[in-house]
């Protein structure tokens, strides 16, 4: 296995556990906050830099439904991250208090708390577009043969728990009206535990990353060329 997808596994840990912590904005001071976001942002330049051949070859080729899917997921990725990260540093106080563009405005507010919000889900997307190929990475490093028990039984079970879980925290913490842009003021519980918090947070990841696989089982596992096309497609990114 290549040492530079060895690499990309564990940066792609480090950019969860990451986002995880933005999400939990107030769990931390906001300079560190701040430090944070700038960190994320540096992580997904070299997330993409790893993958610039995704993007040179987006002109090539013919596009199954499982590309065109795949395509639209990081085209949406890439356009709500932007936006989070551009209102984010309009909303700076700490790290770039002067910047030309610098606002605190409700709608800037607004903006940053909705992109983050619908950020976090569509990474779960996105994760869960490559999920049998990370499971396969998983397999190979802890040397567990595929079709094992605790490979094809236990683990998709313990994370079908967790996702269920997932849904459970999703209405509870009341998350949809922050993604359909209802949500002016968010409310924050300053005393809760941060462990908790990132489980949660965790759970809801699971949770899309399986609706995901879940889609993709409907409309792709009786199309031999689309599963085809997923596996060496995933690959590739």
């Amino acid at each position: 296995m290549k040492a530079k997808y060895k690499f990309q596994v564990v940066q792609d840990m480090v950019m969860m556990m990451i986002l995880l912590s933005l999400m939990g904005f107030h769990l931390w001071d906001e300079d560190i906050h701040e430090w944070l976001g700038i960190a994320f942002l540096l992580i997904i330049l070299l997330h993409n830099g790893l993958n610039i051949h995704w993007f040179s070859k987006l002109a090539q080729g013919e596009y199954s439904a499982f590309r065109i899917m795949q395509v639209t997921v990081n085209l949406l990725l890439i356009w709500v991250l932007s936006s989070a990260i551009i209102s984010g540093m309009m909303l700076s106080k700490h790290l770039l208090p002067d910047l030309p563009i610098h606002s605190s405005s409700d709608l800037v507010r607004k903006i940053h708390m909705t992109s983050v919000h619908w950020g976090h889900i569509i990474i779960a997307v996105h994760l869960g577009l490559h999920w049998k190929m990370l499971a396969n990475f998983f397999c190979k490093i802890w040397h567990i043969s595929p079709l094992s028990f605790l490979a094809a039984g236990l683990m998709p079970a313990i994370f079908l728990c967790i996702a269920t879980y997932g849904l459970y925290v999703f209405m509870q913490r009341d998350l949809l009206p922050y993604l359909l842009i209802q949500v002016d003021f968010a409310f924050f519980d300053f005393e809760e535990s941060k462990a908790l918090f990132y489980l949660d947070f965790f759970a809801v990841t699971m949770l899309f990353v399986y609706l995901t696989r879940i889609l993709l089982w409907l409309f792709l596992s009786n199309n031999e060329q689309g599963n085809n096309t997923e596996i060496k497609t995933s690959e590739k990114v």
